[in-house]
């Protein structure tokens, strides 16, 4: 599972070099496969599905670039909204804002400081969870820009915060995040693979059955757009691997076969298909090997 791939970024991100390290180590001891592998679970003991999140411009350049040089496919999971209506989504909102500032303490007061109507300890007891990779903080900020406050007090710190710290033209900073239709076109061109990540990459296993849907029938449009012809058997790739049984219920009706979620591990032949593990790009080596 990929998400940034750039070099000199702020977010967390893989370098161009460490991405060709990895690849170099993925050719060296496992079979890339792609979706029809998975489907028919007919994948190798060493399989491995390349998988990369988000819709992002580098994808294009960067990545499936480096994938073709090897003979390699890979699945690319953009969200719908970003892609057709040039939108900046809150997941990359929030990771901008909090990459754009070196202390998250005080960002999480400047959160607090814009919803002085909610109640801090509460909150901060609520939303300070454990993580593989953040501290504290980070994750504390992280979730209340996400899914932590109210929805329309969280859309108005969100839009303040990112304009502040990052941008006050998003459609302009959408145009150079995100690929635009014609760009998940040529990955398909290239070879490569496309699956449904939501609408608003938003979490399912929050929302209701109406906002469940929502979501899903956005990764609909944007795929039935990109293939230009009906869907069948389709991936879904969950926005930060949430999901409930009335997001599968909704996924089985909507005719998706495979689901990939965050859960860090290997998936098994005895996993359901719409519920796949995944393992992070933090889960391989990244040495890089000086190359000539």
């Amino acid at each position: 599972m990929y998400h940034y791939v750039r070099d000199g970024a702020r977010v967390h991100a893989r370098t161009t070099a460490e991405l060709e390290a990895q690849l170099d180590h993925v050719v060296s001891h496992y079979t890339v496969v792609g979706l029809d592998a998975v489907r028919s679970r007919t994948w190798p003991e060493d399989a491995c599905l390349l998988t990369f999140d988000d819709g992002l411009v580098e994808h294009l350049e960067v990545v499936a670039p480096a994938l073709a040089r090897r003979g390699l496919t890979g699945v690319f999971c953009a969200p719908g909204a970003a892609v057709l209506e040039r939108r900046v989504l809150d997941v990359q909102k929030s990771q901008f804002v909090l990459a754009a500032s070196d202390d998250h303490e005080r960002l999480a007061r400047r959160v607090f400081e814009l919803v002085p109507e909610e109640d801090e300890t509460a909150l901060r007891e609520r939303w300070t969870l454990p993580h593989r990779y953040d501290p504290p903080q980070t994750v504390l900020v992280k979730r209340l820009l996400q899914d932590g406050l109210p929805q329309h007090e969280r859309t108005r710190v969100l839009d303040t915060l990112f304009a502040e710290l990052v941008s006050d033209d998003e459609r302009a900073f959408a145009g150079a995040l995100y690929l635009d239709l014609d760009g998940l076109r040529e990955l398909m061109r290239m070879g490569m693979e496309v699956a449904g990540h939501g609408w608003e990459h938003r979490r399912l296993g929050l929302l209701d059955e109406a906002g469940q849907r929502s979501e899903i029938d956005g990764s609909l449009r944007l795929l039935e757009a990109a293939l230009a012809q009906p869907l069948r058997d389709w991936a879904m790739c969950f926005a930060y691997g949430s999901r409930d049984e009335t997001s599968l219920r909704l996924l089985r009706e909507a005719g998706c076969a495979i689901g990939l979620t965050t859960e860090p591990r290997v998936a098994t032949q005895e996993d359901p298909l719409l519920e796949l593990p995944r393992l992070d790009t933090n889960d391989l080596p990244i040495e890089v090997v000086e190359r000539a």
